[in-house]
């Protein structure tokens, strides 16, 4: 859903399916990435299992993800009557209004999780706490920058 929403060109459907494409192939190489780290440098870094695991199943995850993306993107492209169908559901003004609204909600409820455990975790551990916060930061940060960007833009 998220690269349908950062790839959708409103007037040119088959540019952002190529975009798309693009996209997954990008992640695809990080999954690649992933996994030749999760083969030739894990194994002797001495990371605790579940560490080793996150290797394993982001890059495998990001992988698989990559692989689906590229094959329904180069399936729309070649399909004209499924590409004409999913540009509608792409383009409904109520599916768009319910993908904004969900990500809306999706950042609001991050943020204020990421509060809370902010209080949780400090006295447990202050790395996770730093690391924590710097995200609540890039996150306001990005925010501020979008809307003013978009207040300028709009």
């Amino acid at each position: 859903m998220l690269v349908k929403l950062l790839f959708n060109d409103g007037g040119d459907y088959e540019r952002s399916l190529k975009r798309r494409r693009t996209v997954g192939l990008a992640l695809l190489l990080v999954g690649l990435v992933g996994i030749a780290c999760y083969f030739l440098l894990v194994p002797d870094s001495g990371l605790p299992n579940f560490a080793q695991g996150f290797y394993l199943g982001a890059a495998s995850g990001i992988t698989l993800g990559s692989v689906i993306l590229i094959a329904r993107s180069q399936y729309l492209l070649t399909h004209p009557e499924a590409r004409k169908k999913a540009r509608i559901k792409d383009t409904d003004e109520r599916e768009v209004t319910i993908l904004h609204l969900s990500f809306e909600a999706a950042g609001i409820i991050t943020f204020f999780a990421s509060v809370a455990t902010l209080f949780v975790v400090l006295p447990l551990s202050v790395a996770a706490f730093q690391a924590l916060f710097a995200m609540m930061v890039l996150y306001c940060l990005s925010f501020a920058g979008v809307n003013a960007y978009l207040s300028r833009k709009l």
